[in-house]
């Protein structure tokens, strides 16, 4: 602890999960709890741990907008560029912490300088030669699988490997509920809390009511903690929550990522793997899976999704699909 507590700002925190499970929350607890060292000589902190925590969501920017913001520009670097910027990661100190939400939205090409930023610790301004010092920490989310996203070649291993020195995944609603069914309570409590200024015992009692009454135990929860707040609300608001998507018969339903399917909302890549899995959950064997979709045994074993076979596993998908006619 006397050796790394001024180098902790060089591991790498990388928070994985599903959407809406409180991967910022969690970004933001570490942000808030790093340690800011006391300067003798002035009597004061070098930094207010108040500032020290910088979120930046990447997916919300163009690729060469999130180069801009991450790393900065010089006039003319580009069209719009109108005056020099020192970007996101200038002047940081060991005690900021800068949150790179959504990681794996990152174009290759801006992965490769961010992997500079973390062996290195410089970057270069868009437009600019001279090399500039990163020393605050890093702590980055995201709710893709990083290690599909590898092997499809959309994600650097070279830059996971530099992300990973410390990996939290944040479970989904469904896993605590599994682990813990009690918890429903707890969490509802402090969403009261939060929309209320106090716990209302009228209003958990209501939304406990309505989640046994309506969704039933075996809900998926596919919005998670973030679907938990918005049905505190609609009980608040309408005295009830009947979600459109998924169906609110749960046990009788497929879980919200086959919604997409009826739709036609999903690509070729994301549709293929959701029914090869689909298939499997079915057949039981990459074989019979193999069979029913006629395709080779290692397409379906490429493409299942293992995490959404164990949440299938709780439905009741009825009679498997029979073989679809010759043309």
């Amino acid at each position: 602890q006397r050796l790394l507590y001024d180098r902790m700002h060089e591991l790498t925190t990388l928070i994985t999960g599903p959407s809406g499970t409180g991967k910022e929350l969690v970004a933001r607890a570490i942000g808030l709890s790093g340690y800011i060292p006391f300067n003798p000589r002035t009597r004061q902190f070098v930094a207010e741990f108040r500032g020290c925590f910088h979120p930046l969501n990447l997916s919300a920017f163009s690729k060469t907008l999130v180069e801009s913001e991450l790393f900065g520009h010089k006039k003319g670097a580009f069209t719009g560029a109108t005056e020099d910027r020192k970007g996101y990661l200038a002047d940081k100190l060991a005690a900021d912490f800068v949150f790179l939400d959504e990681i794996g939205e990152l174009d290759e090409e801006i992965q490769v300088k961010l992997l500079r930023v973390l062996q290195a610790r410089q970057f270069q301004r868009l437009g600019a030669g001279k090399p500039h010092h990163f020393g605050g920490k890093i702590v980055a989310a995201t709710n893709r699988d990083l290690a599909r996203e590898m092997e499809e070649g959309r994600f650097r291993q070279d830059l996971f490997y530099r992300l990973c020195s410390d990996v939290i995944r944040t479970p989904s609603l469904r896993t605590i509920l599994d682990n813990d069914p009690g918890e429903l309570e707890n969490l509802v409590v402090v969403r009261s809390q939060q929309l209320m200024g106090e716990a209302d015992p009228s209003l958990v009692a209501e939304v406990l009511s309505t989640v046994e009454a309506d969704l039933g135990p075996d809900y998926p929860w596919p919005g998670n903690i973030r679907e938990l707040e918005q049905c505190v609300r609609n009980v608040l608001v309408r005295g009830h929550y009947r979600p459109e998507y998924p169906s609110v018969n749960a046990t009788g339903s497929l879980p919200a990522e086959f919604s997409g399917l009826a739709r036609v909302e999903l690509g070729l890549e994301d549709a293929t793997r959701r029914y090869c899995t689909w298939a499997y959950a079915h057949a039981g064997t990459f074989e019979d899976a193999a069979g029913l979709l006629r395709c080779d045994r290692r397409t379906v074993s490429k493409y299942l999704d293992r995490s959404l076979l164990d949440r299938l596993k709780r439905f009741e998908l009825g009679p498997p699909p029979t073989n679809p006619p010759s043309e």
